[in-house]
């Protein structure tokens, strides 16, 4: 209980001046999805039914926590490597703020959800703290929420070209099938492609397109309601990494996201 209200206490004003609408309230799985920005990005994470425990993982500058509500004068700091920053209350009370300890109090459980407050980053990743069998779970297999967003890795397309390599089926009938079991979902089908340090040139565009298109395409075809599906290209707008050098950042630079509408 000591601990509780000591937390409480830190950083008091953190959330004071934040307009709560301003927040993007996403599931944990979307988070690390968010685009890059050196602004100040406020994101709501809802609760999650697994009471998932998380620690902040990722290249950003400071991020600030709050546990329970947004303007509730209850939040905290975190620096650039995801450990609390002891205020001087902690200091003073005695409290123990070694390395291990820090790193403990910098896990935070979403049974209630998190408002948190990003300043300028590039990754940001949530390091799941779950047992195994949480870990395992798939994109095809949790509950899909309006804002989720889903990064289908395993659908490759030949280069320059909007057609499906072969082992993009596996992962294009899992989509199907998550949409007929659950057929009031509607979902955006976004195409990306990877040209790094080029402008987001027509030809770009028109591949980003062509992609999200085929993903669409193919779901009509299996029998999915035109009405539930919206292809659209991002050219290479939205790269995960701007400046990719090696194939595992181009592949990620270079795929296929469905949000949730």
């Amino acid at each position: 209980m000591r601990l509780v209200f000591l937390l409480i206490l830190i950083s008091s004003t953190i959330f004071a001046q934040v307009d709560c609408q301003n927040f993007i309230e996403i599931d944990l799985d979307s988070l690390s999805f968010q685009k890059a920005t050196n602004s100040v990005t406020y994101f709501k994470i809802r609760p999650d039914s697994n009471q998932r425990k998380i620690r902040f993982k990722g290249d950003f500058e400071t991020i600030e926590i709050n546990p329970i509500e947004c303007n509730n004068g209850s939040g905290f700091l975190l620096d650039s490597s995801g450990l609390i920053v002891p205020t001087e209350q902690m200091i003073n009370s005695g409290i123990c703020y070694c390395n291990s300890c820090i790193g403990r109090y910098s896990e935070f459980s979403l049974t209630s959800g998190l408002f948190i407050k990003v300043k300028g980053f590039t990754n940001l990743f949530p390091e799941v703290l779950v047992k195994e069998e949480f870990l395992n779970k798939e994109w095809y297999e949790k509950e899909l929420k309006s804002g989720d967003k889903i990064r289908l890795n395993n659908i490759l397309f030949v280069g320059g070209k909007a057609e499906f390599r072969p082992i993009s089926f596996k992962d294009l009938d899992r989509l199907y099938l998550v949409l007929t079991n659950n057929p009031k979902v509607e979902v955006e089908i976004q195409g990306h492609v990877n040209a790094p340090g080029k402008r987001n040139s027509k030809k770009n565009q028109t591949l980003s397109e062509d992609r999200a298109k085929a993903v669409v395409d193919y779901l009509i075809k299996k029998g999915i309601n035109s009405s539930r599906l919206i292809a659209k290209g991002y050219g290479n707008t939205e790269m995960v990494y701007p400046k990719a050098k090696s194939e595992y950042e181009m592949q990620f630079n270079r795929r296929v996201e469905v949000v949730v509408k």
